[in-house]
């Protein structure tokens, strides 16, 4: 769930926000920290059993080292932390970096900017249809060059991913945006491409293709006692390089958040996302989700939070951050779904 864009677009160091973490080194010259959550997610979707699972939980080390004057240097190593099977990690994360006053440079397995900066979406599990970025990236590059800058009244925020020889997708972002009299507000877009892209078809088995994926994005909070209401625009062209198939989507977002108390939010959102196929076989579609929820934090390193969710039509991919699940090609048919979570940090 993320509650604004600007503290999360761009955190002063990787190691922001872990208020929870456990210190492993301290000196003048800088600090080690260990940290982690843990997550227990319970769902029920109109098709399916009830599922228990173990959600995203994550454990990673980070470290921060001043070598001068305004120039510090920083590294983040992150696991995902599987609730069954045989492998219990998976490296989610692996950056190193220098922060500068003239900006701050991260290299490696990252989150793409685009992500970072979110949009109108305050869910922590059926949100984000209608943020685009993600369709063929999966929101993470495994060689991300990335720039932050924040000044007085604006930040500047831009990546590009290394193809290295068609291993890893081609990939490029822009963002920019400013915090002013309760308002924040960003723009920004990029375009990425794959181009062994496997998709999986209705017989189950698998074609490769080369897909490019360009997008454009705007988004508007206003913040107002303890309310919180954001939209966001999207504009995606899915594109067949191979042929003249291309998709076109128009993606709409609005959420809103309310503290009902001092450690208890409510939230809310609606999400529409429009798609027209250009010389494909590929039929038009819309997706309507809807989704109501609210969080209870017991403190600064324990929640509970639960969430319904109603969804009708088709949608070609999406993200949820919070959940960190890559959601494929999908058709509801005024499917409601249900879910409560906990999480524990450290």
């Amino acid at each position: 769930m993320k509650k604004t864009l600007l503290a999360v677009a761009i955190p002063s160091l990787l190691v922001a926000n872990m208020a929870s973490a456990a210190e492993i080194y301290k000196s003048d010259e800088g600090s080690v920290d260990f940290y982690g959550q843990l997550r227990t997610e319970l769902k029920k979707s109109e098709d399916k059993e009830v599922t228990l699972g173990a959600g995203s939980s994550r454990a990673g080390v980070a470290a921060q080292y001043t070598i001068a004057e305004g120039v510090d240097v920083f590294g983040k190593v992150e696991f995902g932390l599987q609730g069954k099977g045989d492998y219990v990690m998976k490296n989610r994360l692996h950056i190193a970096g220098v922060a500068t006053d003239f900006g701050k440079f991260s290299f490696g397995r990252q989150w793409v900017v685009s992500d970072d900066v979110w949009g109108a979406d305050y869910s922590y599990f059926f949100g984000g249809t209608g943020l685009r970025h993600a369709t063929l990236s999966g929101a993470r590059h495994d060689s991300l060059i990335k720039y932050n800058y924040e000044g007085e009244s604006f930040w500047v925020a831009a990546n590009y991913g290394l193809d290295q020889d068609d291993s890893n997708q081609e990939l490029a972002e822009l963002y920019a945006g400013t915090s002013v009299a309760g308002f924040n507000l960003h723009v920004g877009g990029g375009q990425n491409r794959d181009k062994t892209f496997e998709v999986t078809l209705a017989d189950k088995s698998k074609t490769k293709h080369d897909l490019q994926n360009t997008y454009f994005e705007g988004t508007v909070e206003y913040t107002f006692g303890a309310a919180l209401i954001g939209f966001t625009y999207y504009n995606a062209t899915l594109d067949e390089k191979d042929t003249s198939d291309k998709i076109k989507e128009n993606a709409y977002s609005l959420g809103a958040t309310y503290g009902w108390a001092d450690n208890a939010t409510a939230y809310t959102g609606f999400e529409y996302v429009t798609q027209e196929a250009e010389d494909s076989t590929v039929a038009d579609g819309k997706g309507k989700n809807f989704y109501l929820g609210s969080d209870y934090h017991f403190n600064s390193w324990a929640r509970v939070y639960a969430e319904y969710s109603y969804a009708d039509g088709d949608t070609l991919g999406f993200t949820n951050k919070a959940s960190d699940s890559f959601v494929g090609i999908a058709s509801t048919d005024g499917e409601s779904r249900y879910a409560i979570g906990a999480r524990v940090y450290w």
